[in-house]
């Protein structure tokens, strides 16, 4: 079995690189360095450092939901993406753990 780092990396709707949305740009940047796997998975209420408990609630259009990253990827690739991710997780909360893959198709 080999082991793998999973890469968590925690914002929200409201973060923006420039123009985009964080998480997209994040998500853009793992497919273009050729990373295994990358997703965002949209929360539909919580809080970050800021206290806040944004909710989907419909009525909330203005809410900013908690985002997070997430990818896996061998150790030395998930470092690679992180030196080149350094200047834009300043607001971020950034989760590096070993994980296990039992299973895998190759790509």
């Amino acid at each position: 079995m080999k082991v793998w780092k999973q890469l968590s990396i925690y914002t929200s709707e409201g973060s923006r690189l420039g123009t985009r949305a964080l998480h997209t740009a994040m998500i853009a940047t793992a497919l273009e360095q050729g990373l295994y796997s990358a997703i965002a998975v949209k929360s539909m209420e919580g809080f970050g450092p800021q206290m806040a408990i944004p909710t989907a609630n419909h009525m909330a259009l203005d809410s900013d939901l908690p985002i997070e990253v997430r990818i896996i990827d061998e150790p030395e690739r998930i470092n690679e993406f992180l030196a080149s991710q350094r200047d834009t997780l300043g607001t971020c909360v950034v989760v590096l753990r070993d994980i296990e893959i039992f299973w895998a198709p190759q790509s």
